[in-house]
């Protein structure tokens, strides 16, 4: 009886290079299905070469996953790395499939700076399906699926040559078809928001540059030179209402010319609505911060922002008290050095429970604050909750749900369009109450005060429009329902004596093309405050009362 040699078994599972190539061809089909649609929807040759370019497509998607996964491919690392970017992948679906969400450094900033009561809000029972299925499933597989690697020398030599090998993939598939891919990659830039996990990692990258918190800075005084005109003092105290909408659009204000009656109240009291307004930036993150600062849409970056004093800054420097009420998630650092106070966390008769308070707990406690002694000018800041989304059937009491049928979920794909928009349309015609509210409290003001207010919404809304819902597209490509932003100006009696303003030019300038970036100089022109850094040339209505 002879011996006999038995060979070692195999190793069991896959190795690192064989994971990669899944997960790289999993990510571009089955979590990127809105990069599909936007591509066959773009402007293909047609015929077979359509159907080569999108094989094509597949295939620089793939490898260029391939290339990315491969930097984490590495025993201890690599499994932890794919399941986290399984969930987030899976999220980012929900979204992108959901809402025509695109995801970007702005959307990354949107999510990380939300508050719990908003985040609860997205909360359904679809987008634990997407998590489920996409997230949870996947990661449970992976956890069991036995991965092999060899030692270092020959892992990174493997390596090197699989990231080579997906060079080379990229290359073979751009280069006959380099015509469609120049014109796509022009024409539909989108796309680049919709394959992920790219479109992950240029967030996070993109987030870290512009928008992360970085070392302190020492901040940048502006105008410290700032004091009242002439006019002060004998006169009576002026009160500057500055009301920030959320979401809303112009093209849903009746007062702009929408069917709908949304405006009934407002109507009757007939401020003067600017319809022609440009919004900073299609979320509350960029714009609301943007809309304070003298920097403009063109000069903003989010860190300059941070390190420079504001609108609200200049204002106290000319001896105006200023206080910013809150019914949204902050001031995102517009009031941080000024008094800040959240609804939420303020006694209410208005009702507020854990989805938080209704606009009019906004005119409740500015009632209050204008019921304590004082004869100090005074600016308030009042942030709504507005328009926001997807619960807008929370935004309204009942009385209010006047456009029906309603949607009453915040999963916005279960529901119709024609649902959706008289939703929103309730909210609308809900600030209008409000507003029309604040005005009236005004009014009664005018005694001892000299009160205006003046309302300007921080960006817009996609109610299906395009395919596209909610807000925060990238603004070169947003649309104008994201873009176009409602503005109205309400002046007392008192006030426009106190101003000399000539309602007949403030009434001529209702059609001028404005933007956020005239709102710092407009309120600095509307409180006759003096001050270098005050640009006429931006003032809305610089035109309408003496220097």
């Amino acid at each position: 009886m002879s011996d006999s040699t038995v060979s070692p078994a195999p190793p069991r599972g896959i190795g690192a290079n064989a994971l990669t190539a899944i997960a790289a061809a999993l990510l571009a089909l089955a979590y990127s299905a809105s990069f599909w649609r936007q591509l066959l929807a773009a402007d293909l040759p047609g015929g077979l070469r359509e159907a080569l370019f999108l094989l094509a497509a597949f295939a620089v998607v793939f490898a260029f996953n391939g290339l990315l996964l491969s930097f984490v491919a590495w025993r201890g690392l690599q499994k932890p790395a794919l399941a986290v970017m399984l969930l987030l992948s899976a999220g980012a679906a929900y979204f992108m499939d959901g809402y025509g969400a695109v995801i970007d450094r702005h959307a990354l900033q949107s999510v990380l700076e939300t508050d719990l009561r908003e985040g609860s809000e997205w909360l359904s029972w679809s987008m634990a399906g997407y998590l489920l299925v996409l997230g949870v499933l996947p990661v449970l597989a992976l956890v069991k699926l036995p991965v092999r690697y060899r030692p270092w020398p020959r892992e990174l030599a493997g390596r090197a040559g699989f990231m080579v090998a997906m060079l080379a993939v990229m290359g073979l598939a751009v280069l006959p078809f380099s015509r469609e891919f120049s014109s796509t990659a022009r024409n539909h830039a989108q796309l680049r928001h919709l394959a992920t996990p790219a479109n992950l990692f240029n967030a996070v990258r993109g987030y870290a540059k512009h928008a992360a918190p970085g070392a302190p800075v020492v901040l940048e005084p502006l105008g410290t030179d700032a004091h009242g005109g002439s006019r002060y003092g004998v006169r009576k105290p002026v009160l500057l209402v500055i009301v920030v909408g959320e979401s809303a659009r112009a093209d849903s204000f009746s007062l702009a010319g929408y069917p709908r009656q949304t405006n009934p109240e407002l109507a009757k009291i007939a401020p003067v609505f600017f319809p022609n307004v440009s919004s900073c930036g299609t979320n509350t993150a960029t714009s609301l911060p943007c809309m304070f600062s003298d920097l403009g849409r063109a000069r903003y970056e989010e860190a300059s922002a941070r390190g420079r004093e504001n609108l609200l800054d200049v204002i106290t420097h000319a001896g105006l008290l200023v206080e910013w009420e809150d019914n949204n998630t902050g001031s995102k650092g517009v009031a941080a050095r000024q008094r800040e106070e959240s609804m939420a966390k303020l006694p209410a008769a208005v009702p507020c429970d854990a989805d938080g308070c209704l606009d009019e707990r906004l005119v409740e406690h500015l009632r209050d604050e204008l019921a304590a002694p004082g004869t100090a000018d005074k600016v308030f800041v009042l942030h709504q909750i507005g328009s926001h989304g997807p619960a807008y059937f929370k935004r309204y009491p009942p009385q209010f749900e006047r456009f029906t049928p309603t949607c009453r979920s915040v999963s916005l794909q279960d529901c119709t369009i024609e649902e959706i928009r008289n939703s929103y349309d309730n909210t609308i015609l809900y600030t209008d109450h409000v507003l029309a509210a604040l005005i009236r409290l005004l009014e009664h003001e005018a005694a001892d005060r000299a009160p205006a207010l003046l309302y300007l919404s921080d960006h817009g809304e996609s109610t299906g429009e395009h395919g596209l819902y909610l807000h925060g597209a990238p603004y070169a490509l947003a649309p104008g329902e994201q873009t176009r932003v409602p503005m109205l100006l309400w002046t007392s009696p008192a006030f426009q004596r106190w101003r000399g303003l000539d309602s007949g030019c403030v009434q001529s300038r209702r059609s001028a093309p404005l933007s956020h970036d005239h709102l710092f100089h407009t309120v600095l022109g509307l409180l006759d405050l003096q001050t270098t850094v005050y640009e006429p040339k931006l003032d809305a209505l610089a035109r309408c009362a003496p220097a």
